[in-house]
């Protein structure tokens, strides 16, 4: 690592759009689940009710229709909870500023710091906005890729953690 790499330092603040695209990509999976599982109950239900291959044939689009509409309801839900959770987060909203060195990670929230020695950070995703350095499974610090030089961070990444930490292209 040159010297010249080393502190990197950025600052930025987490938009509504990217902490949107966050909790989304978090909730997909169980949004997928819902969607098949509400389908699956209500094709088990017709089948039980009505052995009929005609009537479950009837029914399975209108199935598909009702699981599809909770899917979504359930979508809305999200989008509504992503929402209150940002604007009630003056963390999220907060200006931050990172600096990059040789013992870690160093954030600074208007006059709070913290330090988050290499060693500590589990992995390492990125979005299609954000780089997410996760702490642990539920804790993590949200970078949006806008605010910082994609490659020269990618090298400072590689240069201290382990590839099996880097889930980033």
């Amino acid at each position: 690592m040159t010297e010249e790499q080393l502190p990197y330092k950025f600052s930025f603040s987490i938009t509504y759009k990217e902490y949107k695209s966050l909790t989304l990509a978090h909730s997909k999976n169980q949004l997928i689940f819902i969607s098949v599982f509400i389908f699956l109950v209500f094709i088990a239900t017709a089948w039980i009710k009505s052995s009929d291959l005609h009537v479950m044939i009837i029914n399975a689009p209108i199935g598909i229709i009702v699981s599809l509409v909770l899917t979504w309801f359930m979508w809305l839900l999200t989008l509504s909870k992503a929402r209150r959770v940002y604007e009630s987060s003056g963390v999220l909203k907060n200006e931050q500023t990172i600096t990059v060195s040789e013992d870690g990670i160093q954030m600074t929230i208007d006059t709070k710091d913290s330090l988050i020695p290499w060693n500590d950070v589990a992995k390492v995703t990125e979005s299609k906005l954000l780089v997410i350095i996760y702490l642990s499974q539920n804790q993590g610090v949200l970078i949006p890729k806008h605010s910082v030089d994609m490659a020269r961070f990618k090298r400072i990444l590689h240069s201290f953690l382990e590839s099996n930490h880097l889930q980033i292209k």
